[in-house]
């Protein structure tokens, strides 16, 4: 073995260590790991989205499930790092395809109104009607509690179903129901105190 692969080996070792040791719950080795890879982490993730928000995004969400799966990770199935990008690589991808899905809804419910009401085509008056729906919307979704805000926010805003929402913030599903159910029952009296 070759000095450089001593020193490649010493490392793949050392990160096996960490990776046990977050398992483990150990906060120093987790902040050692992220340190040592965070940068090569959103690089790889921000190769796939090219997008900067959507990578600041996934980042999170593969911090999240470093900290939560770590104990699933078998050092003879890989190297961490290799684990690492590909569980990167693999949430961009999920937010890819996420996306893809909400646009495919999106341009079918148009095509759909479309093609029930021919004459359709917005004037500036409906766009700035619109417009000022959605601000109203928005200043009420600031007003709901942060559980309730978060959970709306993740399941209309981002596109995620309610099974996603909850994994993303570590709450039960039906918690995850609830809090959104709440939020939409207050959003609809906010948005009509407005529009009354």
């Amino acid at each position: 073995m070759t000095e450089i692969e001593a020193i490649a080996e010493a490392q793949v070792q050392e990160d096996i260590c960490l990776i046990q040791r977050i398992a483990e719950r150990d906060s120093k080795a987790y902040q050692t790991f992220y340190q040592k890879y965070s940068g090569l982490i959103f690089a790889s993730i921000s190769h796939v989205l090219n997008d900067h928000h959507d990578t600041e995004d996934v980042m999170q969400e593969v911090l999240v499930q470093l900290w939560n799966k770590a104990h699933l990770y078998e050092p003879r199935k890989g190297k961490p790092l290799t684990w690492l990008t590909t569980m990167a690589r693999n949430r961009a991808i999920d937010r890819i395809r996420s996306k893809q899905r909400r646009s495919r809804l999106n341009d079918d419910f148009e095509t759909e109104s479309k093609g029930v009401q021919p004459e359709f085509d917005e004037s500036s008056h409906e766009l700035l009607e619109a417009k000022e729906r959605d601000g109203i919307l928005m200043r009420a979704v600031s007003k709901l509690n942060p559980d309730q805000r978060q959970a709306i926010e993740l399941a209309y805003f981002s596109g995620l179903t309610q099974a996603e929402v909850a994994e993303r913030l570590h709450e039960p599903l039906g918690t995850v129901k609830a809090r959104i159910r709440r939020g939409v029952n207050r959003l609809e009296t906010l948005v009509k105190a407005k529009l009354a």
